[in-house]
């Protein structure tokens, strides 16, 4: 996995539930909180930035309205400029459900998430460029989520550049993982490749997506 996502070239990464040591020489690390509601591993987070420079102004509570330890936020500096980068591990639709707590109906979680997401994003100043990512645990168009949960995903992501809807070149499935974006981008190109790719080894149950981005026009 490190080898085929250091081939990509990429400025900044975000993994889901990952190793905080994925990434190491040459990386500048920020990750949510360790408590996710779930019994804990050292060193793993629900998700993980890596950037080539280093964060500022990280943040890896986001709002009291988030389900804890699935969001972090931070500044960093890429080729194209300062840019804000936001990560998100949505809970799947039955998080704490008959696991972990097994205090919430299905869907409940997510939808917490996506409402506490969604007052973090408009309070945003929007004079600086965004991108957002991370595991968002729905296809986007709709295809299996009840349409008000995708309703309620739609209302979250209201202004921003999903370029991530559909099907991807290299990935068999419709990403649950997505990379969206604030005006400020223009996608130039997007890719993928399916967690099957090593002699038929699955090394994750996260695909992966890659965009390169440019300033818009």
């Amino acid at each position: 996995m490190r080898r085929r996502l250091l081939k990509s070239g990429s400025e900044i990464i975000c993994c889901p539930e990952a190793c905080l040591s994925l990434f190491e020489e040459g990386w500048h690390c920020a990750s949510s909180q360790p408590d996710y509601g779930y019994p804990l591993v050292a060193g793993r987070r629900k998700v993980v930035l890596w950037s080539r420079w280093s964060w500022e102004n990280l943040d890896d509570a986001g709002s009291p309205e988030l389900p804890p330890g699935r969001f972090v936020s931070g500044l960093t500096t890429c080729s194209l400029g300062r840019v804000r980068v936001i990560a998100v591990c949505v809970p799947w639709a039955a998080t704490h459900v008959s696991t972990g707590n097994r205090n919430r109906r299905r869907w409940e979680d997510h939808v917490a998430y996506l409402r506490g997401l969604r007052s973090i994003l408009c309070n945003l100043d929007n004079a600086v460029p965004t991108i957002l990512l991370g595991d968002i645990n729905q296809r986007i168009p709709h295809r299996h989520a009840p349409k008000t949960v995708f309703a309620e995903l739609k209302a979250t992501l209201e202004g921003f550049q999903v370029w991530t809807e559909g099907s991807i070149p290299g990935m068999q499935n419709a990403p649950v993982c997505h990379i969206v974006g604030s005006s400020h981008f223009r996608c130039e190109a997007i890719g993928g490749f399916p967690r099957h790719m090593e002699n038929g080894r699955t090394l994750s149950d996260h695909d992966g997506i890659q965009v390169d981005l440019a300033h818009a026009r």
